[in-house]
């Protein structure tokens, strides 16, 4: 049975609870492609329910050949992005360990390690970590899920997620995984698309991002935040960008 087919057998307007504030003042958003969105009033933030599942994840990860472990597309240009973002944050982990979650091809991982701190690299796409492997060896890197690498018990610095949660199909579980590995007074520097943006299309079908189930669940600044205070963190810098996007620094408190 596919996923699609799940969804719409399981379909329930009224059935919905947030589970971003745990409310229950939710409306379907919008449908594409038997995939359901739904919207709280409460807290606005927007969701698939249900959720696909991990291994339908997994497969949208590891399918569809254009990475290998020798190619990476724009590799150049994304190392230069992550040595510049490096460089805003080398100050906030100087010398300490820090883990790259969802590292995709290990660029970030690198220019962390170029400006003289201790990088590991974690993600689930099997050719992005083959990729990262080849590249940038100096570096560790783990492909695992969540509960596997938390079998290692290892604390950071700083814990680096660009454009990770939005795919997250178990809020609690994520945020419960930087609170276990975040050292006290730690940093998380999260990156994701920011769906209350005036730059979003008025037609929201229309952003290029809007397109689960890779992408399962949207954010904007108010309910982010809400999300990271409630599991004991509080915003240490928000950085500004020209495209629809959330870029935050917290500090675990």
């Amino acid at each position: 049975m596919t996923y699609a087919r799940t969804t719409k057998r399981l379909f329930n307007k009224n059935s919905s609870i947030c589970p971003l504030c745990k409310g229950k003042q939710t409306a379907q958003f919008q449908e594409v492609e038997n995939y359901y969105y739904y919207k709280c009033s409460e807290c606005s933030f927007v969701y698939l329910d249900p959720m696909p599942s991990e291994m339908i994840l997994e497969s949208t990860y590891n399918t569809g050949g254009e990475i290998t472990e020798d190619y990476f597309p724009k590799s150049n240009s994304r190392l230069r992005r992550a040595m510049r973002i490096a460089m805003h944050l080398y100050r906030f982990a100087w010398r300490g360990p820090i883990l790259d979650l969802g590292c995709g091809g290990g660029f970030q991982v690198e220019a962390f390690r170029r400006f003289g701190m201790c990088p590991t690299g974690l993600d689930i796409g099997k050719p992005s970590i083959a990729y990262a492997r080849q590249s940038f060896g100096r570096s560790q890197f783990y492909c695992e899920s969540l509960e596997e690498f938390s079998t290692k018990k290892l604390k950071f610095k700083l814990i680096f997620s660009a454009e990770v949660i939005e795919h997250v199909i178990n809020l609690s579980n994520y945020m419960d995984f930087i609170n276990y590995h975040l050292l006290d007074g730690g940093y998380v520097y999260i990156t994701t698309p920011d769906i209350g943006s005036p730059l979003v299309p008025d037609n929201v079908l229309e952003w290029d991002v809007f397109s689960p189930p890779r992408h399962v669940q949207f954010f904007q600044s108010d309910n982010l935040t809400r999300l990271f205070r409630n599991y004991g963190f509080k915003v240490k810098k928000r950085f500004r960008g020209p495209k629809a996007g959330l870029r935050y620094l917290f500090q675990k408190i």
